[in-house]
């Protein structure tokens, strides 16, 4: 069986995540967007229950009631680190746990008929885990096998865990999206025992010589992160895996591409190490959020064209789940989320 891991705070751009059931520490500035749907929902809420505050009094109220139980289950199984945000009506950890949640246990196969179709391939789903991160050497981030409480590690949203038609092991490693102005970005760049900000403005010189990239080996840390050495190894280069990277600009993981860039080395290091034999990468994001949607284009624009840049936006989930037999769930998300149920 995969372990289930912590996600700590993290100052390289992986999620702010704590041990299970305390409050990490984050950054948060609403975009346009965040703010018309933080205003839809305090209507939303207005007509639940007569409250137009933004957050609530535990987390737990912000879960679709039948499914509160099931939600508790998942945080104490799977180690989920709530945020701060986590009482948010717009919590993007809350939003993932409510779009997924009906398929932690039960019938899979509408949803499975959607991954299929996203991926271009059949996929069968034994196991949904919420926030999981993997041991230690599969990226080099932590010095041991679970995060220290002051590691950086990366950590995903949502991963499916299972099989194709011809019984090999898959992974699907999903990244979920709410309010945010895009993906979080390397924190190595403003580090100031960063000496080489050299590698940080310019993606030639980063290209010649990835180990040389800060993130390689962060002071005071014993092991080296694998980032590069995962790209070289799938491609033959760092250079060849992101042949659509613009040598005349900064090193093309300085900003929002930083954490797609280390949840794909997730995905490639899964199947190099023989956790799966399968393994992709993808995003579920609110339909109508233009930032990440913005920022998802220029991610796909770096890799091969032989790639994809898996989307499965969060309506087809509402749909799936209504086929599925989830209707009054479908209603309740559309209403609160402001999403259409297609």
């Amino acid at each position: 069986m995969v372990p289930k891991m912590r996600e700590t705070v993290s100052n390289t751009g992986a999620h702010d995540r704590q041990a299970p059931h305390s409050m990490s520490r984050s950054h948060f500035t609403q975009t346009p967007f965040a703010r018309s749907l933080t205003a839809h929902m305090r209507d939303w809420r207005s007509r639940q229950d007569g409250s137009q505050r933004a957050m609530f009094a535990d987390w737990s109220d912000g879960i679709y009631a039948d499914f509160r139980e099931e939600a508790e289950k998942a945080v104490a199984e799977d180690e989920v680190g709530l945020h701060d945000y986590a009482l948010a009506i717009t919590s993007s950890q809350m939003f993932a746990l409510n779009l997924f949640l009906p398929w932690r246990r039960g019938t899979r196969r509408v949803l499975e008929a959607k991954l299929s179709t996203v991926l271009g391939e059949a996929i069968v789903v034994d196991r949904l885990a919420f926030e999981w991160v993997p041991p230690g050497a599969l990226l080099g981030e932590i010095d041991g096998d679970r995060p220290g409480p002051d590691e950086k590690a990366t950590g995903v949203d949502v991963v499916f865990w299972g099989h194709d038609e011809a019984g090999a092991r898959a992974a699907l490693l999903l990244e979920v999206k709410l309010g945010e102005g895009g993906f979080t970005t390397c924190g190595g760049r403003d580090s100031a025992a960063n000496r080489r900000l050299d590698v940080c403005a310019s993606a030639a010189t980063f290209f010649r010589d990835p180990t040389a990239c800060y993130l390689q080996r962060p002071v005071r840390k014993t092991r080296d992160r694998r980032y590069w050495e995962i790209f070289a190894r799938s491609h033959g280069s760092v250079r060849a895996a992101f042949p659509g990277a613009d040598d005349a600009g900064p090193c093309p993981f300085a900003g929002h591409q930083q954490q797609p860039m280390r949840n794909r080395a997730l995905a490639l290091a899964l199947v190099q190490e023989g956790v799966v034999d399968r393994a992709w990468f993808g995003l579920c994001p609110h339909d109508d959020n233009p930032d990440v949607a913005r920022e998802w284009l220029a991610w796909r624009a770096l890799l091969p064209p032989t790639e994809q840049a898996h989307l499965l936006p969060a309506s087809e989930i509402l749909a799936a789940g209504r086929d599925e037999g989830h209707p009054a769930w479908a209603r309740w998300m559309a209403e609160r989320y402001r999403l259409a149920v297609r």
